[in-house]
């Protein structure tokens, strides 16, 4: 059961990291794009509401891991980073999840100062970044399961935004392109919630 929900979470990630092969690298751009495309200007609310359709085999409990985006204040064309923490992350194995934004108000810059175990850069899609959409797929590897204190930083995410100062731009969780899904070690699924980033940017 548990490699099914394993390969789930690795082909979730196949069209952000495909680099490689040309043709297939331009198939997962223009189906990425078209996704974007399809959501574009429009924040899903982060909640377990959007919980992605999962197997009957593997039940959605009554618990919920919370992550919560910072907030940053920057000069126009300087980069800032927004902390990612997390509430609720008891015995997980398995966490998946899309970050978005309006790419026309924010460069992408990078991940950084990533502390969750077995987290590094390979588990994050950003082959398409310039599409406003960054991708998590993290599982832990030994498969014991993975438990945080409240408030646990788990990594940051830099952007360097293009808009002028006064500004105010969001940055969201959302389930698009790659659902929400959290699970722990009984292989059972979390409701997700979230509370989105937002960059001020001043003079």
């Amino acid at each position: 059961m548990f490699m099914k929900l394993l390969s789930f979470l690795i082909m979730s990630m196949f069209f952000f990291q495909c680099g490689g092969d040309n043709a297939v690298r331009e198939q997962a751009k223009a189906e990425v794009e078209q996704m974007a495309k399809t959501t574009s200007g429009t924040a899903a609310p982060a909640s377990g509401d959007q919980q992605a359709p999962s197997s009957p085999r593997n039940p959605i409990i009554n618990e919920t891991l919370t992550l919560v985006m910072g907030k940053g204040e920057v000069k126009a064309g300087e980069e800032t980073c927004l902390p990612i923490t997390a509430t609720g992350f008891a015995d997980l194995i398995g966490l998946q999840f899309s970050i978005r934004w309006e790419p026309e108000e924010l460069e992408y810059v990078k991940v950084d100062k990533l502390e969750l175990t077995d987290l590094g850069p390979q588990n994050f899609g950003d082959t398409h970044s310039e599409l406003g959409v960054v991708a998590l797929s993290w599982i832990h590897q030994s498969l014991r399961g993975v438990t945080l204190p409240a408030d646990a930083h788990l990594f940051d995410i830099c952007f360097t935004p293009k808009v002028k100062a006064g500004s105010k731009v969001d940055v969201r969780f959302e389930a698009r392109p790659v659902a929400f899904e959290v699970i722990n070690v009984k292989e059972e699924l979390l409701q997700f919630s979230g509370e989105n980033g937002q960059i001020t940017v001043v003079e």
